[in-house]
């Protein structure tokens, strides 16, 4: 038998994905029958695995040692090396959140392939706060190619409101990018979007269809440029939702492809983008705000916005293009 004590950094947790997190190896079924049996307690007491734990909780399982080691598997800590990238990207700390911005190519999540990630940073740099129940993690991610801001829990209540302020959209966040053509001086862009994980491609529709997920994009333009003979606006964009490669598609659908989006871009700004030697998308979550009167743990970001510097490839391609019209030229 080994007796597990919740962490503060743990709280929160359910029972069942405590369990789960402690013994990732083991099958679902057994451990529901061990809770059953009362071989998988809390607190002394029989569990049925929706309980929400709280610091100082302890979980008893009655399982032989060599069961143990062989139902948590590979459960060690490790420290992935060549992070060190990771403290340049602090924008804020405390000790329940890191507001973070994340440099263009890098990705936000690990993605089988060994290379680096901005959670993979966010582990290294939390390593001590890692459990066998509970590991640090991102809220919000952005395509490998976008730059920008990126929201991270540092303990599981902290983690859980960060993802509902997120899924209920409650966080203001605010992009800037740089498109293809002249556009509007406001526009709001509605439709529905499926994506095909396969492609890792969305396609863009203006009817519901099953399977197809409502958007909705309002951007303002804040700068009309020529290069040579074409002309590119400089836009704030705004998502009412927030879906995979939502901006993107968006604009790509209205006819202003991203400069850089060589999955969605057209033939023209494709071309201008190798003529200009913009390797990536110029997009950037440059502002996220988050809403007034929250509470703990999050409450010491109630109101603040926070702001992430564009980075140098995007001011520098804005600087050296010709302002169209100087009176919207406002970067």
């Amino acid at each position: 038998m080994k007796s597990w004590i919740v962490s503060q950094t743990e709280a929160g947790t359910t029972t069942w994905k405590y369990v789960t997190r402690l013994l990732p190896e083991a099958a679902g079924g057994l451990l529901r029958k061990s809770m059953r049996k009362k071989n998988i307690t809390l607190n002394g007491k029989k569990m049925e695995g929706k309980e929400k734990l709280a610091a100082g909780d302890r979980i008893d399982i009655w399982f032989s040692d060599e069961t143990i080691s062989k139902f948590q598997g590979e459960t060690s800590k490790t420290e992935k090396k060549g992070m060190t990238f990771f403290p340049s990207c602090i924008l804020y700390e405390d000790e329940n959140v890191l507001v973070l911005n994340k440099p263009a190519g890098l990705l936000s999540q690990g993605d089988g392939s060994g290379s680096p990630s901005l959670n993979d940073g966010l582990l290294s740099y939390l390593k001590d706060e890692i459990t066998l129940a509970f590991r640090p993690s991102i809220c919000n991610r952005l395509d490998r190619n976008t730059s920008g801001i990126v929201l991270a829990g540092k303990n599981m209540a902290a983690l859980q409101q960060l993802n509902e302020l997120i899924r209920k959209r409650e966080v203001r966040k605010t992009y800037t990018a740089v498109v293809f053509g002249k556009t509007e001086k406001q526009g709001t862009f509605k439709g529905w979007m499926i994506k095909d994980e396969i492609k890792n491609k969305v396609l863009y529709l203006d009817h519901e269809e099953t399977g197809a997920r409502s958007v909705e994009t309002r951007y303002e333009q804040m700068a009309v440029k020529r290069w040579g003979s074409e002309l590119l606006s400089v836009v704030k964009v705004h998502l009412i939702t927030g879906r995979s490669h939502q901006i993107r598609v968006h604009f790509a659908n209205a006819g202003h492809p991203l400069l850089g989006d060589r999955k969605y871009g057209t033939k023209e700004s494709i071309a201008l983008s190798t003529a200009c030697h913009i390797k990536r998308q110029l997009l950037h979550a440059g502002e996220i705000r988050f809403p007034d009167n929250l509470p703990a743990p999050l409450n010491a970001l109630s109101g603040k916005t926070f702001t992430a510097d564009l980075p140098e490839d995007m001011k520098d391609f804005m600087i050296s293009g010709i302002s169209v019209n100087h009176e919207n030229d406002k970067l």
